[in-house]
């Protein structure tokens, strides 16, 4: 009997200080609303123009979310621009009451899609001149005027993890793998999986 009652007030005491092991909650994204977050702010990372500050939008389960990074140098001769959209949908989420863990209480599973593109200017001067220095006024506005241009579309889709504040305010670190089909000037340029990073905090 002494050995009985000891054992319960062990176990009472860890689970009154959270050291004992909390049941961990699946939730199908099918049958309930896992999303109760409306908007996010972050920053987001990936190919192309999938970089830059990031909007998220939330419906029930599902979000929209925008990014965009601007970038002006040497007095407006190098401008580039980043823009993107994505769509992810939450399909599991494993949820576990708060509980002294250095590991993130809530994990979900998605869906995601994504598109961008990332446009670039430079107006850098051409050293391509191998005759005398030129000093003339009509050299030099030969120089500043000369300009290259990039262009790359990317659209792709896959899966990805979500760890943090997803059934409540708070941040949240996400990690996609999407399978991405990538157009420059000339054309289609490759298919490959590519990773995709975002850090958002949700309210």
């Amino acid at each position: 009997m002494i050995v009985r009652a000891a054992l319960i007030v062990a176990v009472t005491l860890c689970s009154a200080t959270g050291f004992a092991r909390a049941p961990t909650t699946v939730l199908p994204g099918h049958k309930v609303q896992l999303q109760r977050n409306s908007h996010a702010l972050g920053l987001t990372g990936g190919y192309g123009g999938a970089n830059g500050f990031a909007y998220r939008q939330y419906f029930g389960n599902s979000y929209v979310q925008m990014n965009l990074l601007p970038l002006v140098a040497d007095q407006g001769d190098f401008l580039a621009v980043m823009v993107g959209a994505s769509f992810a949908r939450y399909l599991i989420v494993w949820n576990r009451p708060r509980s002294v863990s250095l590991m993130p209480s809530t994990t979900a599973l998605r869906l995601v899609g994504q598109a961008s593109t990332y446009f670039k200017r430079d107006k850098s001067p051409d050293g391509s001149f191998e005759q005398a220095p030129c000093t003339g006024v009509s050299c030099n506005s030969d120089l500043k005027t000369s300009a290259t241009t990039e262009n790359i579309t990317s659209v792709g889709a896959g899966v990805g993890f979500e760890f943090g504040g997803l059934l409540r305010n708070g941040f949240s670190m996400s990690l996609d793998v999407l399978l991405t089909s990538v157009w420059d000037e000339v054309g289609f340029d490759m298919l490959v999986p590519l990773p995709y990073a975002s850090v958002m905090y949700s309210w």
